[in-house]
Formats: C-alpha cells, structure tokens, sequence
C-alpha cells in the first residue's frame, strides 16, 4: 500500500480515538466526520486542547445555544487548531448571530457558522447568507416536500457559485432529472444534485461520472448507500479517471477493515466503512491540490461540494439523535 494512504488512514482512526476520548457520548456518525477535520488538515487531535475547547464552547455557549449542540464536536475539532481558541470562538459566535438572522436557529445554521467562519471574511458574510436563503427559497419552491432545514447549510455554500441563481436552479433539475431514476431516495439526490450544480461541466457528464463510479464500486462489490451519495459526489468530482478513484477509495477500505473498530462482525459496517474510505480519497486529493497556488473558481467549487458533504453526515447524526438512534 502507497506509504502515503497507511499514515492517512493511521492518522484517522488516531483521530477517531482522541475524540472519543474526550467526548464520550456522541452518535457514532459524528467521531469520524469530527476526526476527518484533523486528518484533512494533515495533524493529529491534541487530547488536552480538545478538552479546553469543549469547556470553553460549555461555558460561553450558553444553556439553549445550538452551538453547544449537535455541531459542538466538529466546533471543538476546529477550534483546537487555533492559535487562540476563546477568540476565535467569539468569531464564530459572531457568524451564528448573523446566520440565524437569515435561517432561524438550528443545529444547521450552528453547523453552517461554523464552517462559513473559517471559509469568508466577516465583512462578506451578511452577503453570502443573504443570497444562500434566496437559494433556498428557490429550491422550496421547485421541492416543498424534500427542501428542509438541511438544505439551508447546501445553500449557504451555493452562494459562493459564479453561477446565477436561475442557472444553478437548472442546473440542480436537470441533474436530479438524470439521477433520479437510478437512486431510490429523492433527497439524496436532491442533496446530490446541488452538490454537482456547483461544478462545471455540462449536466450530463456530471451525472454520468457520478453513476459510473457508483458503478464501478458496486461492480466490485462495494455497493455505496444511496443516503451517503453526497460523499461519493465529492469524491466524483476530484478526478476525471473513475477506475483511479476506485482503486484509491478500494486501497483505503482494505486497509480499514484490517482495523479495530471496522473489522469483525461488531466492527463498523461495510456501506459506512467505504463511505469513510471516500472521506480520506477527499482528503488524499485536497493534500495535492493544496500544492497549487491559483484557487480558481472550480477549485473553490470543489471544495464546497466536499464541505457540503460532510455537512449531510452531520445533518444525518441530528436527525439520528433527535430519534434516539445511534
């Protein structure tokens, strides 16, 4: 195995184990979306700096605060690589008073604070949101029955499109068109196509590819859950090669299920394992891109789509909890 993928994946389950450590009853889909902050930024979570911002998020938070809820973890996972974490929790605090403003107070627009607070500058923040809740007003009216509050934090990143809004709203049906037939679920496909809308490309090549990978995986035994496909979207659009995406997320999955907590019949299950392998593949990819010094708009596109992936794991572990499922 490429030298560079064992550390990745070491790296990640390194993670996972720091976090729940330090927090110890969270869903089970919240340690690797929390552990994937760390590895994709190429370091290993500090054990007593996670405790620090864990207090620090209790105590400045407040009782009712949101951001003491579902989005604390990943809250306390970015703010533990801060030089200073109480500032820049202040910052963040700052961006959700701004974000409810526009999205109402949720688990989501905590989330969405959160990641906007590391992704644009406070004076273009009103800015963003303001054309992110017009976004998501358009997707209401095009789908009122699947368009809810986990659709705000999508729309949030579909502000940074250089995109018009009436292009991005084609763009997203005439995906979902497309996709639609070959996936059961209507909201991760609805999820999907605003993902792919986002990216350049025409429509069909977009979904094409996406289906292709989807494909290729299932071909090799690797069926990837439909309610996950947001991450096998963010994986789509980082290469043009499908069989070398599959065999790096392949690679990655072999590897986690040789490992504590993946293998065995009480290890973490098949579909949610390969879906960690395309977190890491995200990972793998970012760590070269990074390299590049022109951030082109496809590239601030791409890496949208990732967070916003990550943003529907975290709006699955919600909706998880507030049912009592782990």
């Amino acid at each position: 195995m490429e030298e560079r993928i064992t550390a990745l994946c070491q790296n990640f389950i390194d993670n996972q184990n720091v976090i729940k450590k330090v927090f110890r009853m969270e869903s089970s889909l919240i340690y690797p979306i929390a552990a994937n902050v760390f590895t994709a930024k190429g370091v290993t979570a500090d054990e007593a700096k996670l405790r620090e911002c864990k207090k620090i998020i209790s105590e400045k938070s407040g009782v009712f605060s949101y951001l003491g809820g579902t989005s604390s973890t990943l809250l306390a996972a970015y703010l533990s690589m801060k030089p200073d974490p109480a500032a820049s929790f202040e910052r963040v605090k700052r961006y959700y008073d701004i974000t409810k403003k526009q999205f109402g107070r949720s688990d989501y627009s905590a989330l969405l604070a959160v990641l906007l607070s590391d992704m644009v500058i406070e004076e273009k923040l009103e800015g963003v949101l303001a054309r992110g809740k017009e976004i998501y007003r358009l997707m209401r009216e095009k789908h009122p029955l699947l368009t809810g509050g986990e659709d705000s934090v999508l729309a949030g990143f579909l502000a940074f499109s250089e995109k018009n809004d009436a292009a991005l709203m084609e763009d997203m049906e005439q995906c979902y068109a497309l996709l639609k037939p070959k996936f059961s679920s209507g909201d991760s496909v609805q999820t999907v196509s605003q993902i792919l809308s986002m990216i350049e490309g025409s429509v069909r090549e977009k979904t094409d590819h996406l289906i292709a990978l989807y494909d290729l995986l299932k071909a090799f035994g690797r069926k990837f859950n439909v309610y996950h496909l947001a991450t096998l979207a963010s994986v789509s659009v980082l290469d043009d090669n499908n069989e070398k995406l599959r065999d790096t997320m392949l690679e990655i999955d072999g590897f986690l299920s040789q490992q504590k907590g993946y293998a065995g019949l009480l290890g973490i299950d098949k579909q949610t394992r390969l879906m960690h392998a395309a977190l890491l593949t995200t990972d793998l990819y970012d760590t070269a891109s990074n390299a590049q010094t022109a951030a082109s708009a496809s590239t601030i596109a791409m890496v949208a789509a990732q967070q916003a992936a990550i943003c529907i794991l975290i709006a699955s572990a919600a909706a998880y909890s507030a049912i009592g499922v782990d």
